[in-house]
């Protein structure tokens, strides 16, 4: 019996457009910043996905975008800058996430975010959130998944991980005894190992529990 199902966040249950970016990046002239438009899309789509895990808030991601492009914004200017990177940044729910929520299983989501990137989510606020730093370390680490584990109190048997990922979800999950579902909603990998179960969508997930 399943009574524990750990979901990865970021491509699982949850998207942030990119081209979101490029608006973001307009607005911000409205800050005065001293780059050009294109050349700080670029610099800052390959940085933010790493804030999203070092920052603990908003306040905090404006602040290391402030220091990654070396410029500095008084008080008012940078509040402003983190309410524009919460309204444009924050992810988005899959339409297939509706068909898990419900679900009567304990959930929780073990995500290289930082928890208040989930937190941004209100249909989320049930779920158990484990970000790098409440796990005390990062997937593929086995210890993070054995820390879900613990403070969720189930036992391997009894638990299934769902993430888009082999090598960071679906590989240490197995390692521990976890039964463990690919999500692939465009069929791109390739798995030559038949007992890895793989799905397209969540709605497909009822059945494996």
């Amino acid at each position: 019996m399943i009574r524990l199902i750990i979901f990865d966040f970021s491509g699982t249950l949850a998207y942030y457009d990119a081209g979101g970016y490029k608006e973001i990046f307009g607005k911000l002239r409205e800050f005065n910043l001293p780059v050009k438009e294109e050349k700080t899309a670029e610099l800052l789509k390959k940085a933010i996905p790493e804030y999203f895990s070092e920052a603990e808030d908003w306040d905090e991601l404006a602040d290391k975008i402030i220091q990654k492009l070396g410029i500095v914004l008084e008080t008012d200017r940078r509040q402003r800058l983190a309410a524009l990177l919460r309204r444009k940044l924050a992810f988005k729910l899959y339409e297939d996430a509706a068909d898990i929520i419900p679900l009567p299983q304990d959930k929780a989501i073990l995500t290289l975010c930082n928890k208040f990137v989930v937190d941004s989510i209100p249909e989320l606020r049930y779920f158990t959130v484990f970000s790098p730093k409440l796990a005390e370390t990062a997937k593929p680490d086995l210890k993070a998944f054995l820390a879900v584990l613990g403070k969720m109190k189930a036992d391997p048997g009894e638990t299934i991980m769902v993430g888009d990922s082999l090598e960071r979800d679906i590989l240490p999950a197995r390692a521990l005894g976890i039964k463990a579902i690919l999500l692939d909603r465009e069929d791109k990998t390739d798995i030559n190992d038949a007992s890895i179960i793989k799905i397209k969508s969540l709605k497909e997930l009822k059945k494996y529990l």
